[in-house]
C-alpha cells in the first residue's frame, strides 16, 4: 500500500483539484451544534494558522481525488466559503465574490464549469443552491441531507450578517468607512479559512481506501456501525450499472428507521438483526462478525435481509407501522413492551415477526407468543424491576436464531413452547410481585407511571368485563377517593394506588368531578360500572380498604391476567 502525506492549506487544496464523495461515505450530517463549534473555533483563531486534522483521499483521475476521511469538514468549509461569497455580493464587491468563487468552481478542458465538490447523494441541491453563484436553474428535491446542508449555510450567513451589521451600524464614522471595515473583516475571515492547515494523505487505489476507512473509524472515531456496514457492502458489491444498488438499498434501511415517529437507532437495529439470525454479540463486535460471514458470494442476500429486517424491526417499536386492524392484539403486546421500556426480547421478536410475514407461522401463533412475552416482562420488569445478568438477552437471541432456522410451523411451535417454559421458570415470587404492585401509583404529584397505570387498569377492566362507555382510548384515570382529600406526599402514595383507581369514559369523569366516594359510587353504578364486592355497603374508602383492593388486583394480575 502506497501512502503519500503532505501539509496543505485549504486554498492549495481547492486549487486544481476536484473532490469526489464516494459511495461508501455517509451523508452530510453536521448538526447546528457542530457548525456553531466550528464557527467559534474559526473566529477565535482569526489571522492565525489553525490545524484541522488529516484528510484521506485516493486518486480517481488526474485531478480528481475521492475523499475517504474528512468529507464532513471539507463540505462545511466549502459551504462557509459560499456564505462569504454571498456576503461580498451583498456589500457590492462582485470582484471579491468572483475571486472566491474561483476556489469553489473550475473550468475543465472544454471550458465547462466543474465544482470542487462532486457529490451524488445531495446532487443537484448542493451544486445548484449552495455552490452556484447564480440563481438555481435545475429542480431538486430536499431530503434529510439537503436540510442539514441548508441549515449549515443559513447559520454561516446569519453569523456573518450579524458581524457585518455591527460594522455597518457604527455611528462614529461615515457609511463608506463602515463599509470598508465590513469588507476588511470579511476578507480576513476568507483568508483565515484559506489558511486552515491539514495533512493530506493520498492513497493509490480504492481498495486501499476501504481498508483505511475501516481502520480510521474503528479506532475511537465516531463513525456509526451503519456506516461501516455500508462501506463493507459497497466494497463487496460493485455497481454494474448507473443504479448503485448498495446506496439505494442502504438508504432504504436508513430511511425506514429514521422516518419513524419514535426515535430509533440504526446501529441497534443492525445488532438486533444480526443477533436474531447468527450470533449473540455486542455492538462493538458486530462489525467484525459481519466481515467474517459476509463475502462477495453472499453479500447481496445479506443486504436484502437487512432491508426487509429494517421494516419488521421498526414495526416492533412503531406499532402504527405495518400492523392492520386485524393484527391489533399483536401490536398492543408490542406497545406494552415499549411501555415497560424493555428491549431485551427484540432479536427474538424480530424473528417471530419475520416468520409471520414469511408465512412460516400463523397470526394466532405470533399473537400468543407475543402475549406470553408481554406477560413475563410485565411482572419481571414493569412491576418488580428485576435485573438480568445477561441470560435473558442471550435467551432471546438464541430463540431468534432457532426461529430463523425453522422450516415449518411445527418446528416453530416447538421452539416457542420451549421459550414459554423458560419464561415460566423465571417467574417472579408472589411476595415480590405484590410489593412492587403496591408501589405502582398515579397522582398529580407522581405522574411518571401514568402510561403503565392506564395499561394495567385497561387490562383489569377488560378481564372484569367493565361495560366501557366510549372508546377505550378515550378513557381517563379516576381517583375514587379524590386527590384533594389527602395533603401530604405520604398520603398521595395511598390515594395513588391502583386500589383507588379506575378507568372511566369522559362523560362519567365530568359527572364524578371532585365528589366524595359516596356520591361517586352512585354515579358509577348508574352509568353501568361494576365496583368490587369489598366496596359493598361502604360509603367511605379508608386506607385499609384501598390497600385491600390493591392486593385483590395484584393477586388477580399475577394469577390470572398476566400469568404466563
Amino acid at each position: 500500500m502506497k501512502i503519500e502525506s503532505q501539509d496543505k492549506r485549504i486554498d492549495e487544496l481547492l486549487k486544481g483539484n476536484i473532490f469526489l464523495i464516494p459511495r461508501f461515505q455517509r451523508e452530510y450530517s453536521w448538526e447546528p451544534d457542530h457548525v456553531a463549534a466550528f464557527w467559534s473555533d474559526l473566529i477565535e483563531n482569526m489571522t492565525e494558522a489553525y490545524f484541522i486534522g488529516a484528510m484521506v483521499v485516493y486518486k480517481v483521475e488526474r485531478s480528481t481525488l475521492a475523499v475517504v476521511d474528512g468529507q464532513q469538514r471539507l463540505t462545511t468549509i466549502t459551504i462557509l466559503l459560499c456564505a462569504i461569497r454571498e456576503a461580498f455580493k451583498d456589500l457590492d464587491r462582485p470582484e471579491l465574490a468572483e475571486g472566491l468563487q474561483a476556489y469553489i468552481e473550475q473550468k475543465d478542458r472544454e471550458n465547462k464549469t466543474v465544482y470542487v465538490l462532486k457529490t451524488e447523494s445531495s446532487f443537484p441541491f448542493l451544486q445548484e443552491e449552495i455552490l452556484k453563484s447564480d440563481p438555481a436553474e435545475v429542480p431538486f428535491e430536499v431530503g434529510r441531507e439537503e436540510e442539514a446542508i441548508q441549515r449549515a449555510f443559513d447559520i454561516f450567513k446569519n453569523n456573518i450578517s450579524e458581524k457585518v451589521s455591527e460594522y455597518l451600524d457604527n455611528k462614529e464614522q461615515s457609511a463608506d468607512d463602515n463599509k470598508k471595515d465590513a469588507i476588511g473583516w470579511l476578507s480576513i475571515l476568507r483568508d483565515t479559512v484559506f489558511d486552515l492547515n491539514l495533512i493530506l494523505v493520498t492513497l493509490d487505489t480504492e481498495d486501499d481506501a476501504y481498508l483505511i476507512f475501516e481502520t480510521l473509524n474503528t479506532r475511537g472515531k465516531d463513525l456509526a456501525l451503519a456506516d461501516l456496514l455500508r462501506n463493507h457492502f459497497a466494497k463487496l458489491i460493485r455497481s454494474a450499472s448507473e443504479v448503485d444498488q448498495v446506496k439505494e438499498k442502504w438508504s432504504r434501511v436508513q430511511d425506514t428507521i429514521k422516518s419513524s415517529p419514535i426515535q430509533l437507532d440504526p446501529d441497534t437495529f443492525i445488532v438486533h438483526s444480526w443477533q436474531s439470525r447468527y450470533d449473540f454479540v455486542t455492538k462493538a463486535k458486530t462489525f467484525q462478525k459481519v466481515k467474517d460471514r459476509v463475502n462477495k458470494k453472499n453479500a447481496k442476500s445479506h443486504l436484502d435481509r437487512f432491508v426487509s429486517d429494517s421494516e419488521q424491526w421498526r414495526s416492533i417499536f412503531d406499532t402504527e407501522y405495518l400492523w392492520s386492524k386485524s393484527e391489533r392484539e399483536a401490536a398492543r403486546s408490542l406497545k406494552a413492551l415499549r411501555t415497560f421500556k424493555v428491549v431485551q426480547p427484540s432479536p427474538g421478536i424480530l424473528s417471530l415477526v419475520r416468520a409471520y410475514r414469511d408465512k412460516t407461522i400463523k397470526y394466532r401463533t405470533l399473537r400468543n407468543a407475543l402475549s406470553n412475552i408481554e406477560k413475563f416482562h410485565f411482572s419481571f420488569n414493569a412491576i418488580t424491576s428485576s435485573r438480568s445478568s445477561g441470560g435473558i438477552s442471550g435467551m432471546y437471541s438464541s430463540f431468534g436464531r432457532q426461529i430463523f432456522q425453522c422450516n415449518d410451523s411445527g418446528e416453530a411451535a416447538r421452539v416457542i413452547a420451549d421459550l414459554v417454559s423458560k419464561l415460566q421458570e423465571r417467574e417472579v415470587l408472589s411476595s415480590e410481585f405484590d410489593v412492587g404492585f403496591e408501589q405502582v401509583i398515579y397522582t398529580n404529584r407522581h405522574s411518571s407511571q401514568k402510561t403503565l397505570v392506564q395499561y394495567i387498569l385497561r387490562k383489569v377492566a377488560i378481564f372484569e368485563s367493565q361495560p366501557f362507555i366510549g372508546e377505550t382510548d378515550d378513557l381517563t384515570i379516576e381517583h375514587l377517593v379524590p386527590q384533594s382529600s389527602y395533603k401530604s406526599d405520604e398520603d398521595h402514595l395511598i390515594v395513588g394506588q391502583l386500589g383507588n383507581l379506575m378507568l372511566v369514559d369522559q362523560k362519567t369523569n365530568e359527572l364524578l368531578s371532585t365528589n366524595e366516594f359516596k356520591e361517586k359510587k352512585v354515579i358509577l353504578e348508574s352509568r353501568g360500572y361494576k365496583l368490587p364486592e369489598l366496596f359493598d355497603g361502604v360509603d367511605e374508602l379508608s386506607e385499609e380498604i384501598i390497600r385491600s383492593n390493591t392486593q385483590r388486583i395484584a393477586e388477580l394480575s399475577r394469577e390470572k391476567i398476566w400469568k404466563v
